[in-house]
């Protein structure tokens, strides 16, 4: 199932570039303080990892019928396994992996912003 995993990153990856994009706009508009704007990136991308932990954990309970990784699943014939357990696994993993990534990026924006702070 290498080709769900991918459609499910594939998935996760977007939902967090769109959300990223609106990071960014935000950032930029404080541009005009570098220690707020980073410090505003940076408490933005725990929120986006704190939604991605969640999704994660109701992640079994909610039905996902409308992205990519659910209609990979259902033109391929698996019936050995179910479909919806399937699928839930391969979200609630991508899910697990970009909130770690969303949590580096926080830090980093963090630190920036600390070291930015000093240098006013």
């Amino acid at each position: 199932m290498d080709a769900l995993q991918r459609a499910a990153r594939a998935s996760v990856a977007r939902i967090c570039g769109f959300y990223c994009l609106g990071v960014l706009f935000i950032m930029a508009a404080l541009s005009f303080d570098p220690a707020s704007s980073f410090r505003a990136g940076a408490m933005l991308a725990i929120a986006l990892s704190a939604a991605l932990v969640y999704k994660a954990w109701n992640m079994p309970f909610n039905k996902n019928d409308g992205d990519d990784a659910w209609a990979l699943i259902k033109s391929q014939d698996s019936s050995s396994q179910d479909p919806n357990r399937l699928h839930s696994d391969a979200l609630r993993t991508a899910y697990h992996e970009y909130s770690k990534r969303a949590m580096v990026v926080a830090l980093g924006l963090w630190f920036v912003s600390v070291v930015a702070s000093f240098s006013d």
